[in-house]
């Protein structure tokens, strides 16, 4: 399938990689079909995640265990109901990045992932029962912490 998204023009992304995210996105609740590609820049491998029904929004996404080793979410069984799974092992998680001008201050959302059934093709953005998992966890200032 094809998807047109305002950064890299028309994308070509297979039919396994679209999910279904019947609440949206925060802040982007219309947006409810989501594509998850790869795109390399200087042999450097990104992931995103695409609306397929509107350029934007677009969303640069990294597996939480990159940045936090020992990422251990904790869902809530009705988050779990939604995506269909019967435990966290069921699912794959992203986290949400936010980078200013400077890579070094980078953000990520710890406290609320994407979560991706990859048997029901659903999706959703849960927040997680985690008290100590933060919104804009910094993980290259966050070396003390367990951060990169």
């Amino acid at each position: 399938m094809n998807i047109n998204t305002r950064d890299f023009g028309i994308v070509s992304v297979e039919e396994d990689a679209l999910y279904d995210f019947p609440e949206g996105l925060y802040g982007f609740e219309e947006d409810t079909r989501f594509a998850v590609f790869h795109k390399s820049f200087d042999d450097i491998d990104f992931l995103y995640l695409q609306s397929v029904l509107n350029v934007i929004p677009c969303f640069l996404v990294f597996e939480p265990e990159d940045f936090l080793p020992g990422y251990a979410p904790i869902l809530s069984k009705e988050d779990l109901a939604s995506c269909g799974a019967e435990g966290p092992e069921d699912l794959i998680f992203l986290v949400i990045a936010n980078v200013p001008g400077a890579v070094e201050e980078m953000s990520i959302n710890i406290k609320s992932p994407v979560v991706l059934n990859p048997k029901t093709k659903i999706g959703r953005q849960v927040i997680l029962q985690n008290s100590d998992y933060k919104v804009r966890y910094q993980p290259f200032l966050n070396k003390e912490n367990g951060g990169i």
